[in-house]
């Protein structure tokens, strides 16, 4: 058997050779590299240094708290927006959030199978580089179609590190209980990161609409030294291994795998996030997710409607109840915590439960839940004239904890789940909550409000929320079976399997070739 982190490095190897042979050379087949020119050599990040790991997460979650800041920028700006670019359809107000969610729909399907193919670092790179560039561009709109051009820009781009930051973590971080905790992180920062924007937003453009997107380019600015030296997390496909049975490095040939990589990333990997949607784990997941994110969203336009109708606040003010959503998603990281440590000891005591894959995560969404859809009957029926403001805006306390718990939990599950793949399942997850996120704000915020009032809107969001709720509990009774029966995790344990023999790809090369081996060859190229 292998050591933890050359298993890790040889599954990632072995992925490579999962199309046929015709289609991808075996490592005896890739021509030498150039005497004169010494291969580049990689060093499997699970083997880094703590500091080097903790930097790693460290750029994702700032990456990710630019992004997420910026997504729900426009929202506290409604009035300064309005009145400089002349908007008057209600529908109008809530675009410049929604063409920004329509390009965190597209962008995942680029940006993370492109991170799968050619490095986590690349795309990166690339998408706050688009995202960086629009942002300035947004700043100096001189009209509103052009705003919303530049918003869906910056959305394509804003959308890869909830994209690829999974993916990474679990790149460096084969051990579970130090992965889950930086996928924690990473969660916080993607619930905390839209909150905060609103209310910078309502402060700024006081004076002018286009400083939120000056404060959104200064932090992006900051970012990219960060981002420029930190390291690629993924060891590279297709790679001869040299030294010990356990991996000392790995040497590659990148000009002979080029031309293949490219060819495997536009016909597999570009379908993958949407073929994984198949999937009902990824399905459910993404359902539940997706509905949650959606009223994250609708919030930033139904506060105001809510805190401004009801209280009479300006928009800043207004903005700032959206702060108690943050203080609930920090009381979700203490409780995501403590449930880590009762698990670990419980481990500790051979408790049978807490050796279930299902009983890692799943527990706190089943807590979750519950609490997400017992806010909006808070919110349905406090938010009165008669009532204190306090007690409408306490009830994003019960808000963050609920959507924060759920979604820590079954991000964590999936990334957990599929492993090399999870930047793909977190893509599609990326995908199905922006797009219900973009069609609601637009064409559901106002006429929901105007019609049914905030008690009767906020009643109907919670019923709803109550029917999904069942989701965790599902998964806790029938996940091991649903796992079982994915087409994308028969493939990864048939190819752990070969990555536990002494030659790992070739192994699985040899198999496919003979047909001899345990691969199934009625597997599709995944």
């Amino acid at each position: 058997m292998l050591t933890g982190d050359s298993h890790q490095n040889h599954v990632s190897l072995a992925i490579s050779s999962i199309p046929a042979p015709s289609t991808i050379p075996a490592p005896s087949d890739i021509p030498p590299a150039p005497a004169t020119q010494q291969s580049p050599i990689f060093t499997p990040s699970g083997t880094w240094s703590s500091g080097k790991k903790m930097y790693v997460v460290l750029v994702g979650l700032i990456l990710n708290f630019n992004t997420t800041f910026s997504s729900s920028l426009p929202s506290g700006s409604i009035d300064s927006l309005d009145a400089a670019f002349h908007v008057t359809q209600s529908q109008q107000v809530a675009l410049p959030v929604a063409v920004f969610l329509v390009g965190y729909v597209v962008g995942p399907l680029i940006f993370g199978p492109l991170s799968e193919h050619f490095g986590r670092k690349a795309g990166l790179v690339l998408a706050f580089a688009l995202y960086t560039a629009f942002t300035l561009a947004c700043s100096l709109a001189p009209t509103w179609p052009s705003l919303l051009i530049f918003r869906f820009l910056v959305g394509c781009g804003a959308s890869a590190p909830q994209t690829i930051t999974g993916g990474m973590y679990s790149d460096i971080y084969p051990d579970l209980l130090h992965r889950g905790r930086a996928v924690t992180l990473l969660g916080l920062t993607s619930n905390v990161g839209p909150l905060i924007g609103p209310v910078v937003a309502g402060f700024s453009s006081a004076r002018d609409w286009r400083w939120m997107f000056w404060i959104s380019l200064i932090m992006a600015v900051v970012t990219w030294p960060l981002l420029w030296f930190m390291p690629e997390t993924r060891n590279h496909d297709l790679a001869t291994t040299t030294g010990s049975k356990s991996g000392d490095r790995t040497q590659l040939n990148m000009a002979a795998i080029t031309a293949v990589n490219l060819k495997k990333f536009l016909v597999v990997g570009l379908t993958r996030p949407m073929r994984m949607l198949l999937e009902p784990l990824v399905f459910s997941t993404n359902l539940f997710l997706a509905y949650q994110y959606a009223i994250l969203f609708l919030y930033f336009e139904a506060y105001p409607i809510i805190f401004k109708g009801t209280y009479g606040m300006n928009s800043g003010v207004a903005a700032c109840m959206l702060l108690p959503i943050g203080a609930g998603a920090i009381a979700a990281i203490f409780i995501f915590l403590w449930y880590d440590r009762f698990l670990e000891n419980a481990k500790s005591r051979e408790k049978q439960w807490s050796k279930s894959e299902e009983y890692r995560r799943l527990p706190l969404a089943c807590l979750g839940g519950p609490m997400f859809a017992i806010s909006q009957f808070w919110l349905a029926w406090s938010a009165k004239p008669s009532v204190h403001w306090s007690v409408p805006a306490m009830s994003g306390v019960a808000y963050g904890i609920g959507i924060d718990l759920t979604y820590l939990a079954l991000q964590n599950y999936l990334t957990d789940a599929y492993g090399v793949y999870s930047a793909s399942a977190l893509a599609s997850s990326v995908f199905t909550r922006n797009i219900l996120a973009a069609l609601l704000l637009p064409f559901a915020t106002q006429p929901l409000y105007k019609h049914l009032g905030t008690g009767w809107a906020c009643t109907l969001l919670g019923i709803l929320c109550t029917l999904l709720v069942p989701i965790p509990f599902v998964f806790i009774r029938y996940g091991q079976v649903l796992r079982t029966h994915s087409r994308f995790l028969r493939q990864l344990r048939q190819l752990e399997q070969v990555a536990d023999s002494h030659e790992g790809p070739r192994n699985l090369e040899n198999a496919k070739s003979n047909g001899d081996g345990d691969v199934d060859h009625s597997l599709p190229m995944l």
